[in-house]
């Protein structure tokens, strides 16, 4: 008996002592998110139960169930959903830019890609850029193509876009032009070459660029490996995009694809991995205006001056989106309510199980209803409207959008390595994906980030 009572008196301090030197030899990180319904945005299922190890701005462990670290910061996700920061991959500076950047953080858009404008000079997106790398500035991070390139009389032009001809535009007269404006390009740190092929968008329209001018610019673009990314309208001006090398298609074309006509062109699609960004929001511009009730949403709560401005137009915008369903669609209004295909939800899903990379990315800005940051999440919404799965959209939002932009090694999924941008949720975005706007808080390489409390720009 004493032998045993012996036995046990060494054996209970070896154990105490075993058991808290295992507990205290948990590595230290800086954040966990613990227990969460994780989305990682690869379009792999929601795992739950996860937990999420956060150092240095990077994630540095995923695992599910029983924590493997320690942390003087945890986040309790029961019940909360995580996703991968998400992109607009078609963005412009726009008047106020500095405003304009904080209310896409506050919706949760943590890359942006800005392609051309008034302000997208190279000094301005370089200042930018220096910015938010330290966080001096509340922002997305930011990636941005040269300045439009387009033609004498080309999109975009003065009367449409309030734009001076010359101002931050190269006007394409001579081929030997070309090579200049993508070595600027390279010596200023845009990723791409942002080329305009439009002929309008309204009367009085062009010749279009010349086919040989587009193949010397891809050229150029790959001297310096830079994208090439078209700006389109009609399915020949997308048709001269796949042929002649862009790397990525912004907007939808109209009339849409023909999955049967065009099916030669979807193959080259496929073949070339080419992206197509969808810009679909562009609808904003009829919907709001047929519905002035959705612009009393609470989401809208921080869009005091944009609210103020298209109030003073709102009967006029009226007027112009039923003229644009009748006489543009050659529909009646009742129709036109019931029509999923315009313009084209549906095709974005077909086309995303085909294989082609489909990229959210919203004009924000243009039209004035399409309102930065949230416009990702409508855009989202709209290809839910055309039967994709949530799973698929929040991918298409994520990591085709960094792929796109070819900095997928740091972002655009929830993965061991990368930068911890991410969005915790209230409710879960795979039962509908407008729940991405249930958005509790948001991170960025690991950082808690303000958000809007009200009109006035107050943060939390």
């Amino acid at each position: 008996m004493k032998k045993q009572l012996y036995n046990l008196l060494i054996f209970v301090p070896v154990f105490l002592l075993s058991n808290c030197s295992s507990e205290t030899s948990k590595e230290k990180v800086d954040l966990i998110v613990s227990n969460i319904n994780l989305i990682d945005g690869t379009g792999n299922p929601l795992i739950e139960h996860a937990n999420v190890y956060i150092s240095d701005g990077r994630i540095k462990k995923i695992n599910s169930g029983k924590q493997k670290h320690q942390a003087d910061s945890i986040i309790d996700g029961t019940g909360k959903f995580l996703i991968p920061g998400l992109f607009d991959n078609h963005f412009h500076l726009g008047t106020n830019y500095n405003r304009r950047l904080k209310i896409m953080m506050h919706f949760g858009i943590t890359n942006v890609f800005s392609v051309g404008g008034t302000y997208q000079t190279y000094e301005n997106m370089k200042r930018l850029d220096s910015l938010e790398q330290v966080d001096a500035i509340i922002s997305p991070t930011i990636k941005y193509s040269s300045p439009f390139v387009t033609i004498p009389g080309g999109h975009p032009r003065e009367n449409i876009t309030g734009q001076d001809e010359g101002v931050n535009i190269y006007h394409l007269t001579s081929a030997d032009q070309i090579p200049a404006i993508a070595k600027e390009a390279k010596e200023n740190g845009a990723i791409a070459i942002k080329l305009m092929i439009e002929d309008g968008p309204e009367p009085p329209f062009i010749e279009r660029i010349k086919p040989e001018w587009i193949q010397l610019i891809r050229e150029e673009a790959d001297k310096y490996n830079l994208l090439l990314v078209t700006h389109i309208s009609d399915p020949l001006e997308f048709k001269l995009s796949v042929e002649n090398g862009a790397d990525a298609i912004m907007h939808s074309p109209y009339p849409p694809l023909d999955f049967e006509k065009d099916s030669s062109l979807i193959n080259r699609i496929l073949k070339d991995s080419i992206y197509l960004v969808t810009t679909g929001n562009m609808r904003a511009g009829i919907d709001y205006p047929l519905h002035p009730e959705r612009l009393k949403s609470p989401y809208l709560s921080v869009f005091d001056e944009e609210l103020a401005s298209i109030n003073e137009t709102l009967e006029t915008d009226k007027q112009i989106a039923e003229l644009t369903i009748t006489q543009y669609f050659g529909l009646d209004l009742d129709t036109y309510e019931k029509y999923i295909d315009y313009p084209k939800e549906s095709n974005f899903k077909k086309l995303d199980s085909l294989g082609v990379r489909i990229v959210v990315g919203t004009d924000a800005g243009n039209p004035k209803y399409n309102l930065p940051g949230l416009s990702v999440h409508e855009e989202m919404q709209l290809y839910q409207h055309g039967g994709m799965q949530p799973i698929r959209i929040i991918k298409c939002a994520t990591l085709n959008a960094a792929k796109m932009l070819r900095i997928d090694q740091d972002y655009g999924s929830i993965e061991e390595g990368k930068f911890a941008n991410f969005i915790i949720l209230k409710n879960n975005p795979l039962e509908d994906i407008s729940n991405t706007l249930t958005i509790e808080s948001i991170y960025k390489r690991g950082n808690k980030q303000l958000r809007i409390t009200n009109a006035n720009n107050g943060y939390k």
